[in-house]
C-alpha cells in the first residue's frame, strides 16, 4: 500500500534504509518512458511515406511534431501539479492508456486538420506523464542515487529512438504508416495497464535525509514560487536551448538527410540508430559520474552544452554517408548526454513534496523547444535546401544554454566515505 508523504520537516537518518522495489518502480517508468520515445520518433520515419497520402509538402512535414508538442507544453505544469495532488501512479496510468487510445485513432486520418487535433489532444493527456516518472523516481531513490537511477531511466530516450528507426522501417512495408500507429497505440495502452498495476507512490520509508531544505520558494505550490527559484528558472532556460536542438533533430534528422544528401530511407534510418544507440551507453555513465565526480552539475551542464552545439555544426558540413556513420556516435552524445543532468537536478532544486509540479515547470520550458524548433527548421530547409544551415538553426540553442546556465549557483559534491560510495548533495 502506499504510504502517506512525508512532512518537510521530517527528520530522517543522513542515509536512510531504502526498499528494493525501487527498482521495479525504475523498471515501470523506464519501459512507459521508452514506449512514449518510441511515439514520438516515430513520424520521423514515416512522415515521408505518410505525406503522400496526407498531401503534407516537405515544408509541411513537421506540422504533426509541433501539434503534439503544442498540447504538451500546455498541460506539462498542470500536469505536474496533478501528479503531486493524485500521486504519480494514477496520473501516469490515465496518462498512457488515453495516450494510447488517441495514437490508434491517428492511424485512421485521412485530413491533415483532424489529424493535427489528434496530436495536439495526445499531447493535451501527455502532460503528467514525465512528471509522474520523475516524482515516483525522486521518491523511491535517495539523492546519492538520483544520478544513477535517471541516467538508467534517460536511457529510454535513445532505446526508443533505436527501436522505432530499426522496426518501423520494415513495418511500414507490412502495414503501412496507418498500421505502424494502430500498433503503437495498442502498445501505449497495455504499457498504461502495466504501470497501473506495478506502480507506487510511496516507498515504506522516505528516502530524504535530514539537512536538505527546501528549494526558495519551497513549501508553496504555484508559479510564483517556482519563479523565486533561481536556479529551477535558469535550468529550465538553458535545457530549452538544449530540447529545442534534442527535439528538432529528432523530428527531422531522417527528412533532413533523405531531402537533403539523397539517403534512402534506410541508409538515414541507420545513422539515427547508430545516434541512439551511443546514448544508452553514454547516459548510465553520466548518471553514474554526477553522482561520484566532485563538482557541480552546472559545469558539467556547460561543457555538454557547448559541445552539443559544436557537433550539430560538424556533422551538418559533412557529405559522405561513410563519414556521417562515423561521427553518429559523437552526436549521439551531444543529442542525449545532457538529458540526465536536466532531469535529475530538478528534484535537487525542488521541495520534495511539489516534484512533479516543479518539473512541470521546467519542462514546460524544455518542450518549447519541440514546438518551434521544427517549425524553424522546415521553414530554413525549405528556403534554402542547406543541410548546414537547418542544423545551424538548433545549434543555436544549445549554445545560448551555455550562457543561461550561468546564473545557477550550486555547491560542489565533496565525497565523505573512504570508499567513495557516499557523497553530501549541497543544494539550494
Amino acid at each position: 500500500m502506499d504510504t502517506a508523504e512525508p512532512s518537510a520537516g521530517t527528520a530522517l537518518p543522513e542515509h536512510p534504509a531504502v526498499s528494493r522495489y525501487r527498482w521495479v518502480i525504475l523498471a515501470s517508468c523506464w519501459l512507459a518512458f521508452t514506449l512514449i520515445y518510441i511515439n514520438r520518433t516515430a513520424w520521423s520515419v514515416v512522415a515521408v511515406d505518410a505525406s503522400h497520402s496526407l498531401g503534407l509538402s516537405v515544408a509541411q512535414l513537421g506540422i504533426f511534431a509541433t501539434a503534439l508538442s503544442i498540447g504538451y507544453v500546455v498541460t506539462n505544469i498542470p500536469g505536474g501539479i496533478v501528479a503531486d495532488l493524485i500521486g504519480g501512479r494514477m496520473a501516469a496510468g490515465i496518462s498512457l492508456v488515453t495516450a494510447g487510445m488517441l495514437t490508434f485513432a491517428f492511424g485512421s486520418v485521412k485530413n491533415v486538420g483532424v489529424g493535427i487535433a489528434i496530436q495536439i489532444l495526445i499531447g493535451l493527456v501527455s502532460g503528467a506523464d514525465v512528471a509522474s516518472f520523475t516524482k515516483l523516481i525522486s521518491r523511491w531513490f535517495p539523492p546519492r542515487e538520483r544520478g544513477t537511477a535517471f541516467g538508467l531511466y534517460i536511457t529510454s530516450t535513445a532505446l526508443g529512438g533505436v527501436i522505432a528507426n530499426a522496426s518501423i522501417p520494415e513495418l511500414l512495408t507490412a502495414l503501412h504508416w496507418n498500421g505502424v500507429y494502430y500498433l503503437l497505440g495498442a502498445l501505449t495502452v497495455a504499457v498504461g495497464a502495466v504501470c497501473w498495476a506495478l506502480l507506487r507512490n510511496n516507498p515504506p520509508s522516505p528516502v530524504e535525509p535530514a539537512g536538505e531544505p527546501p528549494a526558495p520558494g519551497g513549501g508553496r505550490l504555484g508559479l510564483r514560487a517556482m519563479f523565486a527559484n533561481r536556479n529551477l528558472v535558469s535550468l529550465a532556460a538553458a535545457g530549452l536551448g538544449m530540447q529545442w536542438a534534442t527535439l528538432g533533430f529528432l523530428a527531422w534528422g531522417n527528412s533532413l538527410m533523405v531531402k537533403a544528401l539523397g539517403l534512402s530511407a534506410g541508409k538515414a534510418a541507420l545513422v539515427m540508430v547508430v545516434v541512439s544507440t551511443t546514448a544508452i551507453g553514454v547516459k548510465p555513465l553520466v548518471g553514474f559520474l554526477s553522482d561520484r565526480v566532485r563538482g557541480t552539475r552546472k559545469t558539467h551542464l556547460m561543457v555538454l552544452s557547448g559541445y552539443f552545439a559544436l557537433i550539430l555544426a560538424v556533422f551538418g558540413l559533412v557529405r559522405s554517408y561513410s563519414m556521417l556513420l562515423v561521427l553518429a556516435p559523437f552526436l549521439g552524445l551531444g543529442v542525449y548526454g545532457y538529458t540526465v543532468l536536466t532531469n535529475s537536478t530538478v528534484p535537487q532544486y525542488a521541495d520534495p513534496r511539489f516534484v512533479g509540479g516543479s518539473f512541470g515547470f521546467a519542462n514546460t520550458a524544455w518542450q518549447l523547444g519541440g514546438v518551434f524548433a521544427p517549425v524553424a527548421v522546415g521553414a530554413v530547409f525549405s528556403a534554402t535546401g542547406s543541410l548546414f544551415l537547418a542544423l545551424a538553426v538548433l545549434a543555436a540553442g544549445p549554445l545560448l544554454g551555455v550562457f543561461l546556465l550561468l546564473p545557477i549557483r550550486e555547491q560542489a559534491k565533496t565525497a565523505v566515505s573512504a570508499e567513495g560510495n557516499s557523497l553530501v548533495h549541497n543544494r539550494h
